[in-house]
């Protein structure tokens, strides 16, 4: 819609359009006989930018050109209403002045968020502290400051109809593919809703398989971490609103890599990432190990072990399976109770149900000392993850692992995984193998090996094919 020279008329068509707006106000000014009009919502704008950037210089100068007279960094011109309630809905100040056909959108919002904090989700022993928050022009702020270089690229856009919601993906041009960086591009700007919730809509709405509990998105709260995956190539995607920000595309293998890794020795990196996926079969095939083996191949076991484990359930009521699946569940009840309640209460509910599981559950014969070992097992084995993520859909997995292990003993266990890997193997994220070998030839792969650093001499040639290079003369002092 063109905007009339007339601030009368302009007034009119805003509060037509904001009539059930409480908060939307429209200023008259007449200064120096020209006559002036404002329009805001005061519970966006900061009055004393307004009283101080905006009104104090137009008093002093009213005839002269507005750019010339306010010193607000944020301005821009418009000549079109709707640029100008978009502007009024994102907190600015648009200004008339009587006789001109055009509104002046000035940055006078009132800037509210919470300071940056150390991360909450993925602490490390090294490393930075630094965390994103839900401002997202803060997040770009902090890359920016990480990346000094013109390579790197930060695009803009808005998603959700209603929530108008900025989204902003980042790459570096020099080192991302093209083709890849605009299949990203395309599925985002393709998402039509209402409003965006990040980083679980974005999540669900452009990953490739819609049924798969694995997750195909990494998702991190660290910005170290972030520009980690940015020097490999890949882009990520952060939304004004969220503290965390999305990294595509990633394998089967990141999600298993912690910050840690890369801040000690090569070595001590290699043991704790086989410590986590060694957790990964444990959090998995634990219940289902020990359901198969007390009640199809006890023969498998030691016979001290098979005595033993034969007098804890000589006197327990339910059959392996059952006590596997309630313990299973109650553990899943008290972690989801201890995160669902406030900090003081939940780890008193995390105290009483480790005194309950432990010692009243035991003593009145409903589960085995050895199933709760098992269950205390597999919980740690889940929580040492360190993808939210993944370690949820690893707890998942546990429950028809369980149940094909009580029907078929063993030979269920190994078909289960059988098929996992074969399910990992024929999946994409982004057009991109999600499950790659874990022993190949290439030094850039970071799978079951944090390789050293002077070794990972070429990038992944995935999401870097127009830049491998990672490292020339990484030890040039060594003659």
């Amino acid at each position: 819609m063109k905007l009339s020279p007339s601030v009368e008329e302009t007034e009119q068509y805003f509060k037509q359009l904001f009539i059930d707006q409480s908060d939307f106000q429209a200023k008259r000014l007449v200064i120096g006989g020209t006559e002036f009009r404002l329009f805001y919502f005061d519970t966006l704008i900061d009055p004393s930018n307004v009283q101080d950037f905006i009104l104090k210089p137009l008093l002093l100068r009213p005839q002269d050109p507005i750019h010339e007279v306010v010193s607000i960094i944020d301005y821009a011109e418009t000549e079109q209403a709707d640029e100008a309630v978009h502007a009024i809905m994102y907190g600015k100040t648009v200004l008339q002045r009587s006789g001109e056909s055009r509104l002046y959108l000035l940055g006078a919002d009132l800037k509210k968020e919470r300071s940056i904090n150390i991360p909450s989700n993925e602490r490390v022993l090294r490393g930075a502290n630094e965390a994103f928050i839900e401002n997202i022009d803060t997040n770009l702020n902090l890359m920016r400051k990480l990346i000094n270089t013109t390579d790197f690229v930060v695009k803009t856009y808005t998603l959700g109809r209603l929530s108008q919601t900025k989204v902003a993906i980042m790459y570096i041009k020099s080192i991302a593919d093209t083709s890849f960086v605009n299949e990203v591009d395309r599925r985002l700007q393709s998402i039509d809703i209402d409003y965006v919730e990040a980083p679980g809509f974005i999540n669900e709405l452009i990953q490739d398989q819609k049924f798969s509990l694995f997750p195909q998105l990494l998702i991190t709260e660290r910005p170290d971490r972030a520009r980690a995956y940015l020097m490999e190539g890949k882009v990520v995607v952060s939304t004004a609103g969220s503290p965390d920000v999305i990294i595509t595309p990633v394998s089967f293998w990141s999600f298993f890599q912690s910050s840690d890794d890369y801040q000690i020795s090569w070595i001590l990196g290699t043991i704790f990432r086989l410590l986590r996926i060694s957790c990964f079969f444990i959090a998995i095939g634990l219940p289902a190990v020990y359901v198969s083996v007390s009640s199809f191949n006890p023969n498998l076991l030691p016979i001290n072990f098979v005595n033993t484990l034969q007098s804890s359930l000589k006197y327990i009521t339910f059959p392996p399976v059952v006590e596997a699946l309630a313990m299973m569940l109650l553990l899943e009840i008290l972690r989801e109770a201890t995160i669902r309640l406030a900090s003081p209460v939940g780890q008193t509910i995390g105290v009483v149900g480790g005194i309950v599981v432990g010692t009243v559950v035991v003593q009145s014969n409903l589960v085995s000392n050895t199933m709760v070992i098992v269950a205390a097992l597999t919980g740690l084995a889940s929580f040492i993850i360190p993808s939210y993520e993944m370690s949820s859909a690893i707890r998942l997995l546990s429950y028809p692992a369980l149940l094909l292990a009580s029907l078929f003993g063993l030979f269920g266990l190994a078909f289960f995984f059988m098929m996992i890997c074969i399910h990992l193997c024929q999946m994409n994220t982004i057009g991109l193998p999600y499950y790659t070998p874990p022993f190949a030839m290439n030094p850039a792969k970071d799978t079951l090996l944090r390789a050293p650093l002077w070794a990972k001499r070429t990038r992944p040639s995935g999401t870097a094919k127009a830049n491998k290079t990672r490292l020339r003369n990484p030890r040039g002092w060594k003659r």
